[in-house]
Parts: C-alpha cells; sequence; structure tokens
C-alpha cells in the first residue's frame, strides 16, 4: 500500500489484526525482510511493516530530506493514517536506531521497544570520522551501482552469520538488497548513519515504555550497547541470543520469535492479548 506525504510516497503493509506491532528493518532491507519473523509468530497483532526513506518501494522527492526525523514524520503520519495512537516498536540495526530516536522524541506513542544490534548514537568525538567514511561509502555506491556494492556490504564479517543459513537464504537476502537504488542507499547514508544521526542518549530517560534490548552474542559492539541502553530507561531488560550474530532474527528466526513474544506479551495488558497468543514461548 501506498501513502502520500509531503514529500515522500510512503510503501507499508498491514498484516493481521490486533495490537499494532511497528517492525523497522535494517540499511539495504526493507519492510520483506520482516516476513519470515511474523510468520512464526501468533495471530493477536498487528504488523505495520513500512519501507524506510531509501529503501525498497518507498519514494522520496527529489532533494527530499532522508533523516531520523523524516523517517519519524513517516511513522506519525502512517500511525495517523491507520488510527493508531500507540503501538509496540521494534526496529534493527539502522532501524533500531531509529526506533530509539522515536521513543526519545515520541515517548507517548510507544506501548514497548525492542531493538536488534543498535545504539543510540555515537559519542561526539566519533561522528565526523564516521560521517566522513558514511560519506566516501555513498559515493562508492553511486560510482559502482548497485549490485558491486551489494556484493561489497553482504561480504562484511558482520553478516557470516546468514551464511549458516544456507546458499539459498543468503541468494533471498541478496535479492532483497538488490529491490533497492543505489540513490536511494547513498541518501539514506548521507542522512540517517550513524555518524549523521544526533545522539539521543540523554532522551532515553524519558522513554518509560517496557524495553528488551538484544544483540547477537558474537556481535560484541552491540552487546555492550545493549547494556548501556538497559542502563539509560527505567524498564528494561538486555537478551544476548547464543550463536548469532548482527542479524538475530534472521540468523535464528525461531529463537528471535520466542523472545520477541514474550516481550510483547510482558508489555501487553492481558485484555490486549489474544488467547492465541498468550502462551509462553
Amino acid at each position: 500500500m501506498l501513502l502520500e506525504g509531503p514529500d515522500v510516497r510512503l510503501n507499508y503493509e498491514v498484516i493481521g489484526e490486533g495490537t499494532p506491532v511497528t517492525v523497522l528493518h535494517g540499511f539495504t532491507q526493507s519492510g520483506r525482510s520482516w516476513h519470515e519473523v511474523i510468520s512464526h509468530m501468533p495471530g493477536g497483532w498487528r504488523w505495520v511493516v513500512p519501507d524506510l526513506r531509501g529503501h525498497g518501494d518507498t519514494r522520496v522527492r527529489p532533494g527530499g530530506p532522508h533523516t531520523m526525523e523524516a523517517c519519524t514524520a513517516d511513522l506519525m503520519m502512517l500511525w495517523d493514517h491507520l488510527g493508531i495512537s500507540r503501538t509496540h516498536l521494534v526496529g534493527y540495526s539502522m532501524g533500531g536506531r531509529l526506533a530509539l530516536h522515536v521513543a526519545a522524541t515520541h515517548p507517548e506513542r510507544i506501548l514497548s521497544l525492542l531493538t536488534i544490534g543498535a545504539h543510540a548514537g555515537l559519542e561526539e568525538e566519533a561522528r565526523e570520522g564516521r560521517r566522513r567514511g558514511d560519506e566516501a561509502l555513498a559515493q562508492r555506491i553511486e560510482t559502482d551501482g548497485l549490485e558491486a556494492f551489494v556484493n561489497y556490504w553482504s561480504s562484511l564479517p558482520m553478516f557470516a552469520g546468514l551464511e549458516r543459513r544456507g546458499p539459498s537464504f543468503v541468494a533471498q537476502v541478496r535479492a532483497e538488497r538488490m529491490n533497492n537504488r543505489a540513490a536511494g542507499l547513498a541518501e539514506s547514508l548521507r542522512g540517517m548513519g550513524a555518524g549523521a544521526m544526533r545522539p539521543v542518549w540523554n532522551e532515553m530517560e524519558r522513554v518509560r515504555c517496557p524495553c528488551t534490548f538484544v544483540a547477537g552474542q558474537l556481535d560484541h559492539g552491540y552487546v555492550a550497547s545493549a547494556r548501556r541502553l538497559a542502563a539509560s530507561v527505567t524498564d528494561a531488560r538486555v537478551v544476548v541470543v547464543q550463536r548469532a550474530g548482527h542479524t538475530v532474527h534472521q540468523e535464528r528466526p525461531d529463537a528471535f520469535a520466542r523472545l520477541l513474544l514474550a516481550h510483547l506479551e510482558a508489555a501487553s495488558p492481558r485484555s490486549e492479548t489474544s488467547p492465541s497468543s498468550s502462551t509462553s514461548p
């Protein structure tokens, strides 16, 4: 489905009925990357699955921003369009950073928060170097093209855990990445990369909803980030998923679906949880 905004044509899906859960994908992905996890979940949830700016089938007018603030405005527009006053919010990597930004700036809209492999922004001394690196990578995308960049990105060690799913799954992930546009990914790096993101660590105290911060056991830097995030809010737990790296929800979808269900049920009033989703994982 498409939703027209002032400078965006936002592509999104709504899957199922029940309490809303909004899921935000990572860089080079799209909403389709959540389909497998959603298929493992019981009924009783209304999955809101957007393609973020620069990704999938969402289109931004020429010169339009690809920033955390712009994507936050897109989510507010989408939730208002769907009549959603509050939603559970789940995000992976770049989508996890966006989820943290949304929860810190609009805590009144969030029922609960779960992130995978995310942090709330880099320290100031690290941001400039990361911005330069992201700009160089954006120029590489524009110069070499989408396929060359996808080949490079897929080969990074942080995604090695996907190979344990076998060649057909790796091919599926690659095909999803190839469904992007070079220009969109480059602008996303420039506007939503870790160096561009305004840190929200000091605003995390505004987040009062139940939080779960997930990291793969092998994703050491993000294990530390998950623990720092948990120490920044009042109601949080850390889950370190064994035998997983950065892409926990794709490397171990069954295990992730169980922990996501436990998080959602613990964060939902009993009256909001359907009988089919009331059992423990």
